[in-house]
């Protein structure tokens, strides 16, 4: 084959593989990687000064050990009386608390952040809180409360309902008669209760103001005659005399992955939530306790079945949407699948999310897409992994009161991904059909709770049509987001969220008019090699100077002569011989063969 032929070759086969890459689709593990390899480059493009704090402690979440960030977490702490806080500057609970998380994933000791953090809780303050005594079979009972050195008698009866001539300062019976009433100035004491009869104790909470009552985890049961005692332990973490909400959330979270008690800081979360619903505290909540009201809380809270974004959240909807799926880390509910599946599609073209930035993609990467195994129990060293084949009976689990509560133990020296816990026992959980439940479609909205299932998320109302109202930039084609992709460009229409900006892709040919327009421009290359020989002679022929006829009188033709001097025309002569095809054009006829059967 010449060198014509070849170069028509391989002109076809690059055009084919032109329009393949056109029509290539990343799959999801590709994103990821790329996304990794984002969050790597751009803090390699930065400064250890540049980085933020946050910058570099959820860059530590996702990546594990990185050295930039690693640098500036080391160059921001400040050790003081043998605690560790963060930033240097101004120590803050929130900070601290996240470099605790950054600490344990680099397997570092935790021990002085621990003793910080400890140092700056606190007693509760503007909680009501009531003693609740119970007749397991509902029958009349006498009972007696002891607290300070003093008892006293109260009598249940059979519609549960209290009476009781006196029960000191420290008691009183609430107007519904169901419960007692514990003072403000007696919130340190210990209450002893026994009753005649089968019966059960625990401490109930509410915010003053509220009407809403919340009922404290810890449940206490004893036979007749026997002692029940109920302790009221109620803590949050401050900011000089102040309890700092989210500081106590993340202060929670990391002293739950360490392994640490926070039973005392759930009734200050809990019965102060909706006041700090920016902070999107659910899916701290069921992160710590496992708590279906909470799971419920979250799951409805998510938008359009695609993200999260807390009420006036100071962070914005990708952080949220990380928040959210740390919550739900470990649980296989739609909800989290489909959050995964918005999140992929408004990626960045550099494989970032939220125009290139740091923590988002951080926080993104460590909450849905985790690669590290992370140890949750304190301390350096390397463990065992929780799931492995040596370990048959144990399970990861999202909350350590999940496994506790179904008998298990807490195994600290196990590793599982992500957030997740070591149970020493296999948490089974029951079907939606056996809580009487039913699974929404992604085109259904559950109309009261959900709970965990076996399923994912189990509706135990009813499943109602979804209906999803269309802002005006998604009914012209565009996405609302934080910022604009590389191939996108910002549009006028609007969003649900006014911080939210309308993107739409910008405009461009087809990539099937791009295939075209190539394939056209190899013809024509084809098609001028294949008559380069008339195209020659006629650009021969336009070039010669044209010849002006000249003009001649008009004769009549002289009579023929007469046979005997008529003589017969020579014989003509034969034509040349048909040339034959030369072995160039030979190859061009295989050339244009193969190329026929190419495009078949």
């Amino acid at each position: 084959m010449n060198k014509i032929g070849v170069c028509l070759l391989l002109s076809l086969i690059l055009a084919l593989q032109f329009a393949a890459a056109l029509n290539h689709t990343q799959s999801s593990d590709d994103k990821i990687d790329k996304a990794y390899q984002c969050l790597e480059t751009q803090i390699n493009a930065k400064s250890v000064s540049a980085l933020s704090l946050q910058e570099a402690t959820f860059s530590i979440l996702a990546l594990g050990d990185n050295n930039k960030a690693e640098e500036k977490l080391e160059s921001e702490k400040k050790l003081e009386n043998n605690m560790l806080c963060w930033p240097k500057a101004s120590c803050k609970i929130k900070d601290t608390a996240q470099a605790m998380l950054a600490y344990q994933i680099l397997n570092k000791e935790t021990g002085q952040i621990e003793s910080y953090l400890t140092s700056k809780t606190g007693t509760t303050t503007g909680l009501n809180w009531f003693l609740l005594a119970d007749i397991t079979n509902h029958e009349a009972s006498t009972c007696k409360v002891r607290y300070s050195n003093s008892e006293y008698t109260f009598n249940i009866g059979e519609d549960m309902k209290l009476t009781s001539s006196s029960l000191g300062s420290c008691l009183s019976i609430v107007p519904s008669g169901y419960w007692l009433q514990i003072s403000s100035s007696c919130l340190d004491k210990s209450f002893e209760v026994s009753c005649d009869k089968n019966f059960l104790t625990t401490l109930l909470y509410q915010k003053s103001g509220s009407e809403t009552i919340y009922v404290s985890p810890n449940t206490h049961t004893a036979a007749s005659s026997g002692t029940t005692n109920e302790t009221i332990s109620s803590k949050c973490f401050k900011t000089g005399t102040t309890c700092d909400y989210e500081g106590t959330l993340w202060a929670a979270l990391a002293f739950d992955e360490a392994g640490l008690n926070v039973a005392p800081y759930l009734p200050y979360l809990v019965a102060l939530s909706s006041d700090n619903e920016r902070f999107l505290p659910s899916a701290f909540l069921f992160k710590l306790t496992n708590g279906q009201d909470h799971y419920s809380s979250l799951v409805q809270a998510q938008f359009n079945n695609q993200y999260w974004q807390a009420p006036s959240s100071p962070y914005g909807k990708f952080y949220d949407t990380a928040l959210a799926l740390l919550g739900l880390q470990g649980n296989q509910v739609i909800e989290s699948d489909n959050a995964k599946s918005y999140l992929l599609s408004v990626q960045g073209s550099s494989g970032c999310w939220n125009g290139d930035n740091i923590r988002d993609t951080g926080f993104i990467l460590y909450a849905g897409w985790s690669e590290q195994v992370i140890g949750p129990g304190p301390g350096p060293g390397t463990s065992e992994n929780c799931e492995s084949s040596n370990n048959p009976a144990y399970s990861c689990v999202s909350s350590r009161l999940s496994c506790l509560d179904a008998g298990g133990e807490y195994l600290q020296n196990f590793d599982c991904p992500g957030s997740l816990f070591c149970c020493s026992i296999k948490i089974q959980q029951q079907t939606c059909t056996q809580l009487s439940g039913e699974v929404c479609t992604l085109n259904e909205i559950c109309s009261g709770n959900e709970v965990q299932s076996a399923d994912g998320s189990c509706c135990l109302e009813r499943c109602e049509p979804r209906v999803t109202e269309e802002n005006e930039c998604e009914q012209a084609g565009g996405l609302c987001t934080s910022s604009c992709a590389d191939d996108e460009q910002e549009s006028t229409e609007a969003c649900t969220l006014s911080s939210d900006i309308c993107c739409v892709p910008k405009e461009k040919k087809s990539n099937l008019t791009l295939i075209i327009i190539l394939i056209i421009l190899i013809l024509l290359a084809v098609l001028a090699i294949v008559f380069r020989k008339r195209m020659t002679l006629m650009l021969h022929r336009a070039k010669r100077p044209s010849v002006t006829a000249t003009p001649m009188t008009m004769r009549r033709p002289p009579f023929p002569p007469s046979t005997s001097q008529y003589r017969y025309p020579a014989q003509r002569q034969a034509l040349p011989p048909r040339r034959q095809p030369s072995p160039g054009d030979k190859e061009m006829e295989e050339t244009l063969h193969k190329l026929k059967e190419m495009s078949k």
